[in-house]
């Protein structure tokens, strides 16, 4: 990297433990963040140093952690639950807005990803600092907010959220911003020079399959989805499906889940209830590695079916492992599926549509191979090495 820009301070709002390795301290975020957090620590790489911004959470003894790299460095901030806590927030604003100036001063360049209450705050007083600011976005929050707010009586927090979204997309104009995804890139006035679209992708050039995995699909049908167990990934749907699925193929067809979060009891419930639990086995959490990639490459099929999204980091390990896609067409899925031709994409919340494209899959050979040869593809170009150098060449003001 030809800047002399040396170290690199990001605030991705969220939870974060401090761990005493035998390699010395390391950063443990929420499992939530970690795939975003990785590929945001490769982006470090491009520079000498890199410090994190975030609330910092006893880590007890004997709790097993996900860690990011030995070469990751925390600011802690005040810890609070989440932004509906709005009593708790209001206390961290004051030791927030420290933490943020204390770490600037060893800082040369500050990604700042929102829009949050704080994200504001680290802004304006990065300005002050004359450091670098340059602002990244994940997701449509304003989507976001609203799958997860319970009912009616937090409408006033959308319209909170609304402003705050507002107010990012103004600061974005006068900014360089990066955004995850071609159709947060249309949000926030895109495209053009200042605005840069990337693919959160944990998958290296090296982990593409260099040719489909051959699958028979004349028997039993393995279905895979991965993803959070939470509102906003429409996880009933899935169970829904399953229970279609088995009323009109009996036994052919099953689910393996990875991942965790608050409805697990209700999936299992439910499954339970349309007499599919024994079609579906939930994993749990199972970090980015070997395992995964083959839990990939044994399916035949990867299932998404988010109400809202980015680009899910999900689809390009799918994608890479040749395996074929079927997936709702919310936020940046159909540009991550090159609007279709790798992979199916399906109406958010429409089961028989779901339903039909799984079976589809299997079914259409010929559809199937083009998919999962488009998807491999695509694989390649949005793979770890490749985005990150990009985004750390742009961050960097190269």
């Amino acid at each position: 990297m030809s800047s002399p820009l040396r170290t690199l301070g990001i605030y991705v709002d969220g939870p974060y433990g401090i761990v005493d390795t035998p390699e010395g301290v390391r950063v443990a975020p929420d499992p939530a963040d970690f795939p975003f957090l990785s590929f945001v620590c490769e982006v470090g790489q491009g520079f000498d140093s890199l410090v994190l911004f975030g609330r910092a959470k006893e880590v007890q003894p004997g709790e097993r952690r996900l860690l990011l790299p030995t070469h990751a460095e925390l600011e802690p901030l005040p810890h609070y639950e989440d932004l509906r806590k709005l009593g708790q927030v209001a206390r961290a604003g004051v030791g927030t807005a420290r933490g943020f100036w204390r770490g600037l001063a060893r800082m040369d360049v500050v990604w700042v990803f929102g829009p949050h209450p704080f994200s504001f705050i680290l802004v304006a007083l990065a300005l002050l600092r004359r450091r670098r600011v340059v602002l990244g976005v994940r997701q449509d929050t304003v989507e976001y907010f609203r799958s997860r707010l319970p009912d009616g009586r937090w409408k006033p927090v959308l319209l909170a959220v609304q402003a705050l979204d507002a107010g990012f997309r103004a600061l974005a104009r006068v900014t360089r911003t990066t955004v995850v995804g071609a159709e947060i890139e249309r949000r926030y006035g895109g495209p053009r020079a200042s605005l840069l679209p990337v693919t959160i992708s944990l998958i290296r050039a090296r982990d593409v399959l260099a040719q489909p995995v051959d699958r028979d699909w004349s028997g039993a049908i393995r279905l895979l989805t991965v993803g959070r167990v939470d509102r906003e990934k429409n996880p009933l749907l899935l169970v829904e499906a399953m229970a279609q699925l088995e009323r009109r193929d009996p036994g052919r067809y099953s689910l393996t889940w990875v991942g965790t979060g608050p409805l697990e009891d209700a999936v299992r419930e439910r499954a339970v209830e349309l007499g599919v639990a024994d079609r579906i086995d939930m994993l749990g959490f199972v970090a980015f590695g070997p395992r995964l990639l083959t839990l990939y490459r044994e399916a035949h099929t990867f299932v998404h079916v988010s109400l809202t999204e980015g680009v899910p980091a999900v689809l390009i390990e799918a994608l890479a492992s040749g395996t074929p896609v079927v997936a709702t067409d919310v936020g940046g899925v159909g540009e991550a599926l090159d609007e279709g031709r790798a992979g199916e994409l399906v109406p958010a919340t429409d089961l028989d549509a779901l339903v039909a494209a799984v079976v589809r899959v299997g079914e259409e050979a010929g559809r199937r191979e083009q998919r999962v040869a488009r998807g491999l593809e695509l694989a390649r170009e949005r793979a770890l090495d490749v985005q990150a150098a990009q985004v750390a060449a742009f961050v960097a003001g190269d």
